[in-house]
């Protein structure tokens, strides 16, 4: 239902320092866009980056400790986060290495990622979730790939840090695309977004860690309606 989770202050990785002033906060965020922009502007969602730059982790460290992220002031609904979210930056392992959430890019002759939504909503009867992935075939051909599931939030503890935190868990169910679909569960490549920390979340920006792997950073960006 629309039940809140229980408000815990969810503590940031990192995080030892008295907040920062809110015009701190506002840098830090346009430190962080503007970093990930220069990252990406030839290479979606820096998927190609090689280690991320040494002020990234930092920079995202200082945004979920400060009071613009909504998990730090009042307890985060799945309402938060209904919408339509870009992947603009990730440094994750799996989505380096299968260029993407489906892994065509790496597959298909001349195959290159181009963009990743995700697509949340919520209402009483269900939560659902729907990835689109557009991958340039080469020679002007676009192939786009759907993956739709389940999505829900939950309270949990870090397996790393042993503090409280919020979970986005997400149950995919099945891949299309080029007018086939199969079964989510024989696609490995989309697992790596099935379980993530939500770490800052405010109207328009929303940065997800790995579940295992504090390190390991999925930047969202809201779409306008």
């Amino acid at each position: 239902g629309d039940d809140a989770l229980p408000f815990i202050p969810v503590p940031v990785p990192g995080s030892g320092t008295k907040t920062p002033a809110a015009k701190t906060n506002s840098q830090d965020k346009e430190s962080l866009l503007s970093l990930i922009s220069s990252l990406s502007s030839s290479d979606p969602a820096g998927l190609n980056a090689d280690d991320p730059p040494s002020d990234l982790l930092p920079l995202i460290s200082a945004l979920a400790s400060s009071p613009s992220n909504l998990l730090t002031t009042r307890p985060v609904t799945e309402k938060d986060l209904a919408g339509k979210w870009t992947l603009i930056y990730s440094n994750s392992g799996m989505i380096k290495f299968s260029q993407g959430l489906t892994g065509l890019a790496s597959t298909l002759p001349n195959g290159s990622f181009l963009s990743l939504t995700q697509t949340l909503t919520h209402n009483s009867y269900a939560s659902d979730c729907l990835y689109s992935e557009s991958i340039s075939a080469g020679a002007g051909s676009i192939v786009s790939a759907t993956v739709d599931g389940d999505w829900n939030l939950r309270s949990s503890v870090s397996l790393l840090t042993g503090e409280p935190c919020v979970i986005v868990n997400v149950e995919p169910l099945n891949v299309k695309h080029s007018g086939t679909t199969t079964r989510a569960d024989h696609w490995k490549s989309v697992r790596c977004m099935n379980m993530l920390n939500l770490d800052y979340i405010d109207g328009d920006l929303r940065i997800m860690r790995g579940n295992t792997s504090l390190d390991t950073v999925f930047v969202w960006k809201r779409e306008e309606e």
